[in-house]
């Protein structure tokens, strides 16, 4: 696969979630800042993505060690904190940073560093390997070379699981203030086996989807309905609510109808992955 024509500007990625200020970073972690969207939304998805992965990561012996790259504002630390016996945190955002050191700071078997996840991985063995969306905001290539370098510092074919934004057909990029890089499932695959992995699993993130039903709720009603207040915790509340209320039906039955039907909507979607390189096989010695 030839390399890709995107090109991101990661001092503009930094820069946009150092903006975003202490305050509201947990909410920018997961992109519920701009939507007046209440608590509930972060709790709802948080709540939905653990059991998602609960297999995945009851995988991983309590013993080990992880890397949390790309932490954020820590939320998915503590959860690995909790869990495994040593975590370490990187993000390159100094916002980000101030956040998840507070949110760890009582956690003696925690380490949040600053630094590019690019450059900074640890010179140390790892038996889990977390990636909580970075990877849209990372060229093709970079994903590859970072994902290569985790393989090495990944002890007893340990696994990397990665949290990705999706698009159901067309790859997208986002350009000027917000930069990222939307692929399709098939696009992460190819990029996994180029940084040689063979065994892939990939997950559908509903709780990404009841938050994004929402986000795309609050942007028709901004678009069609310019009289009503854009910014309006009130309206946020709302609308989160009317889908929480009959979640079997929106959040459940509607997302799952829709892609029986090839029905891109929302038009972003989100999946994990699982990536495990196999071991080669032994070759024996020939004999003389």
């Amino acid at each position: 696969m030839a390399a890709s024509e995107d090109s991101l500007d990661y001092d503009v990625v930094r820069r946009y979630f150092d903006n975003a200020g202490h305050a509201a970073s947990a909410a920018a972690s997961y992109m519920a800042h701009g939507q007046d969207l209440p608590d509930d939304a972060m709790r709802y998805r948080f709540k939905l993505e653990l059991r998602t992965l609960a297999d995945w990561l009851d995988a991983v012996p309590k013993s080990a060690a992880v890397l949390d790259i790309g932490c954020g504002a820590g939320a998915w630390t503590t959860v690995f904190a909790a869990r495994y016996a040593r975590v370490v945190g990187i993000e390159g955002s100094s916002s980000m940073v101030a956040t998840a050191r507070a949110c760890t700071q009582h956690l003696t078997n925690t380490r949040i560093l600053e630094g590019d996840a690019r450059i900074d991985v640890p010179q140390e063995p790892f038996q889990l390997a977390f990636l909580g969306g970075l990877c849209m905001y990372l060229n093709d290539d970079d994903v590859v070379a970072l994902l290569i370098e985790l393989d090495a510092r990944l002890a007893s074919r340990g696994p990397i699981i990665l949290r990705e934004s999706t698009v159901p057909d067309l790859r997208r990029t986002s350009a000027g203030g917000y930069q990222a890089v939307y692929r399709t499932v098939e696009e992460y695959h190819d990029l996994f086996r180029r940084a040689g992995f063979s065994t892939i699993d990939t997950r559908r993130n509903y709780g990404y989807t009841a938050m994004e039903m929402a986000i795309e709720l609050v942007g028709l009603r901004r678009k069609w309905f310019p009289f009503v207040p854009k910014r309006s915790k009130t309206l946020g509340w709302l609308t989160w609510w009317s889908l929480r209320v009959i979640g079997p039906m929106s959040f459940g039955l509607l997302p799952r109808l829709l892609g029986r039907l090839r029905i891109g909507w929302p038009p972003l979607q989100n999946h994990f992955f699982r990536v495990i390189r196999e071991p080669r096989p032994r070759t024996s010695a020939k004999k003389i």
